[in-house]
């Protein structure tokens, strides 16, 4: 089998690529920028050029398409991108599995999807009411995989991550944002009163359930959640427990939401989800604990300060 992986030059793309190394299974990059990882092939490349995705999905088997623009401040001041790259990018990638007859693709989506819910662990069956640009574009492409499976009978897997960090992930989201305050020996900023709930995941246990649902049968034509369930946090507790493995006598600093990234009517209260789904169909279980993750990036010294984007201004 040979896999190519869009946007394999990223935090899920990197861990995911070695995850399908160990399996032994051969690998194509396709990224804006050139991956540094040996004994895979690599194409440097834009998904919004048809072109470009004809030549790296040509002589593969399947597709783990990852590339996308993230982040929520960033998908608000690149709206027009986002809504480009995340849709029309992915629609190209779909349209040329078409053509290529790809047996499957796994399409990496987000919690996004969901918004707000009213629950204590989001299931896949949830309403999807996303409230960010970012979670329109994933849901939107969500529902493409399933025109093309319907209309073209293009195989997919669908899976929403939760909350993933790791070694390399820009300080945007919230977690590496506080960790690389504590680099910094500077105060992690807290938006409100951290009393939002969310339960974070290491990116090797989301590489390993992306590597799952590509190998079994059983992921055909369905929607996974992929994430940690068994550490709920308050955002505050996440950053004093970054604070205590630093060893740093720093505390957090609060501030409002006025000068968030994500307006307070806006924000997430509550995202944990229910993998019972991904436990019984894939045999997922993540692994790696809050702490030990915190650990690893801690100890990798590596959270980027911005983005890294050749086509952005």
């Amino acid at each position: 089998m040979k896999v190519l992986v869009t946007g394999g030059n990223g935090l899920i793309g990197r861990a995911v690529i070695n995850k399908l190394i160990e399996k032994n299974i051969s690998v194509r990059s396709m990224d804006l920028v050139k991956s540094d990882i040996n004994d895979i092939e690599h194409f440097v490349g834009s998904i919004l050029d048809i072109n470009n995705v004809n030549q790296a999905v040509r002589g593969c088997d399947a597709v783990i398409h990852l590339a996308a623009k993230l982040g929520v401040k960033r998908t608000e001041t690149h709206r027009l991108e986002t809504l480009n790259l995340n849709i029309q990018g992915t629609v190209n990638i779909l349209e040329v599995c078409v053509k290529n007859n790809i047996e499957k693709v796994i399409f990496s989506s987000s919690s996004e999807v969901y918004g707000d819910q009213n629950v204590e662990l989001i299931s896949e069956n949830c309403p999807r009411n996303p409230k960010s640009i970012y979670g329109v574009t994933k849901l939107a492409a969500e529902e493409y995989l399933l025109a093309y499976y319907y209309y073209y009978d293009l195989d997919y897997s669908i899976l929403r991550y939760f909350n993933v960090y790791g070694p390399g992930q820009v300080a945007e989201f919230v977690l590496p944002r506080f960790i690389k305050a504590l680099m910094d020996d500077k105060q992690p900023v807290v938006y409100g009163d951290g009393s939002q709930i969310r339960s974070f995941c290491y990116v090797d246990d989301i590489a390993r359930g992306t590597v799952l649902a590509l190998l079994s049968e059983k992921s055909d034509s369905e929607i996974f959640n992929i994430g940690n369930d068994k550490e709920m946090v308050t955002i505050l507790d996440a950053a004093k427990k970054v604070i205590e493995i630093s060893g740093k006598q720093i505390l957090p600093k609060f501030i409002s939401f006025n000068d968030a990234d994500r307006s307070l009517d806006r924000d997430i209260s509550k995202r944990v989800p229910d993998i019972t789904k991904a436990r019984k169909l894939l045999g997922y279980e993540p692994n790696i604990f809050l702490e030990d993750g915190i650990r690893k990036v801690l100890e990798s010294g590596s959270i980027l300060e911005s983005w890294i984007d050749p086509m952005e201004d």
